[in-house]
Parts: C-alpha cells; structure tokens; sequence
C-alpha cells in the first residue's frame, strides 16, 4: 500500500499521507487518484457560490475539470466545448465541475470572455482554487514542494489538467492527465462516460475505439449459459474468452 511504501508515512486519509520528515517533523502530501478512491470532498467558493464538493455531486455521475488559471485560450476553447455538450453530459446524467487556480472574481471576468469568445452560455460551476489546496489533493501539486522551496503549493503546481469522472457513490471510475498545451476532446469524455457506466451495470468491456451502439465483449466470468440467458440478442464466440455481443441498454 501506498502508506507502506513511503518511508516514515502513518496513514492515508482522503488522498493524503501523513508523513514524518527527516527532522522529525509532519507533513502533509497528496497521491495520485485511483480509480475506486473516493473523490476528496473539500468546502470551496466558486462562480455560482460557495458549496461542499460531496453535496454538489450527491446522487449524480460527476465529470471534475481542472484548469491551470483563468484567461488561458486553450483552457477557454475547454470551457466553451464543455458547455455546448450540457445536454449530452444531461442525458447520461453526470454534473460537470470545473476548477481553476483563481478567485471566484477572476472567475466571472473569464467566464464573461469565454461566452464572448466561444459564443455560449458557461453551464457549470468553476471552483475557485487561488492556493492550489483543491489542485494538491487531487495530486496536480508537486508532493515535496516544500523541501524543493517553492514559495507556495500555487507554484508548484505540475503543468498538467485532470479529468475525473466518478459514479454516484463519489467513487473515481476513470482519470485522464493532459499537459496543458493540450487541448482536451471531450466528446472523447463522454465515450468514456459510456464505456464506464456500460461496465458497471453490465458485465461487460468495450473494444479499442468502441463508440455507442458497437458490440461490446462478454465478461469473461460468466458461463455460457449465463451469458446466453443475460444477452438475449444474441453472442459471437471466437474463443472462450473472445465473445461479443450487441450493446445492451446502458441502464438495462
């Protein structure tokens, strides 16, 4: 585990190690998310006011975004696309988060000049994370930035954007890592939205480049005569651990 991995670490809680230095004394430093982690619940001021992060995703699928800064134009193409695709992220209802390293003031001057520039409406909140403490338990922030003198958690930031797309139980189901100059294809977030929720209410897998609608793979813990009497449309076997079926419903 990781606790046992880091010399002189007494725990994990939430994404954190608690961790004895070599004077002695006690820090605090954050791991990367795993998928099956619980996506660390924290209080935070946004755009839309301030709120607990578990009270916002109760109940719903959930997509956190996160962006270097405001006033960033490959980050501003991101918001604009992540709001003209309200809709679909709706239909499969999942709530889309986005956070950002900025006053929530900062906030509603960028979200101004992202509707002017991308031509809609900004369809989520934006957490204001101006010291970067939300952006370090998601592991976005170098662990030992105090030992390599960092002036704050802020500059230490790694140059990279997270996506976290976590289940109605705030359990993580997938992560993607970007570097910043990298503009994210979230039509490719939904894909894996689909895959993802397809998985958990149904045992199945998905192929390379599955895309809704696509056969899927059959678990492979399943029998024949299980999978026969939970696939009624019907399975192709090519081995005993290569058979495919047509895509069941999402919710069954």
């Amino acid at each position: 585990m990781a606790s046992q991995q880091a010399q002189g670490a007494l725990g994990v809680l939430g994404g954190a190690v608690l961790e004895k230095g070599a004077r002695g004394g006690w820090g605090t430093r954050y791991l990367t998310l795993q998928v099956g982690d619980e996506i660390p619940d924290f209080s935070a001021d946004s755009s839309v006011g301030k709120f607990t992060y578990h009270d916002m995703v109760d109940g719903v699928w959930s997509v956190l975004v996160t962006f270097p800064g405001d006033r960033e134009a490959v980050a501003t193409t991101e918001m604009g696309q992540l709001s003209k695709l309200r809709d679909e992220f709706e239909a499969r209802n999942v709530r889309v988060m986005g956070v950002s390293c900025n006053t929530k003031y900062r906030h509603r001057e960028w979200i101004a000049a992202v509707e002017d520039i991308e031509g809609c409406k900004v369809a989520f909140p934006l957490i204001s994370d101006a010291d970067a403490e939300i952006s370090a338990k998601l592991g976005l922030v170098k662990h030992d930035w105090k030992k390599r003198n960092f002036p704050s958690a802020k500059a230490a930031l790694v140059p990279a954007t997270l996506v976290v797309i976590c289940d109605i139980d705030k359990r993580v189901r997938l992560t993607m890592q970007y570097p910043t100059t990298t503009g994210r294809n979230f039509y490719e977030v939904l894909r894996a939205v689909d895959t993802v929720q397809l998985s958990l209410f149904h045992q199945v897998a998905t192929p390379a480049n599955w895309n809704q609608g696509e056969d899927v793979f059959i678990g492979p813990k399943l029998s024949r005569v299980a999978a026969q009497s939970a696939f009624p449309k019907g399975m192709v076997e090519q081995r005993p651990w290569y058979r495919t079926t047509p895509q069941p419903d999402i919710f069954g």
